[in-house]
């Protein structure tokens, strides 16, 4: 069974139980589902992704992040290069421009999982 990751409440869900709760997106766009389209701004696209890397040092998202591949059908806008990683250590809540921010212990959990699917809705 997927993850499931809500774009409007930051809720991570595993087989139909709660996870964690992170956030996607900046500033106006942080978590707005109707800003999935904008560009740094709006949450990842809602639609099917495979976690098809860790990356155990990334020079701007930290350790343990991981890279998401998207379904070929996914609505994505144009845009790309999503990742589930951490928050800003000196500025919280600003780390996204449209990624998925989950603390670290999280991040672990799903990629220690094997279940690589996620799915992110409204």
């Amino acid at each position: 069974m997927p993850w499931i990751y809500s774009q409007s409440t930051g809720i991570l869900k595993h087989n139909g139980q709660f996870v964690a709760k992170g956030y996607a997106g900046k500033g106006i766009g942080k978590n707005v589902p109707k800003m999935e389209n904008v560009p740094n701004i709006g949450p990842i696209p809602k639609g099917k992704y495979t976690m098809n890397e860790l990356i155990q040092s990334h020079p701007t998202t930290g350790k343990y992040s991981i890279r998401l591949l998207p379904a070929s059908n996914n609505k994505m806008y144009g845009r790309s290069g999503f990742l589930i990683h951490g928050d800003s250590r000196t500025n919280p809540g600003t780390a996204s421009s449209g990624c998925i921010i989950l603390e670290y212990v999280y991040r672990k959990k799903m990629w220690e999982s094997n279940d690589r699917q996620i799915e992110v809705i409204e």
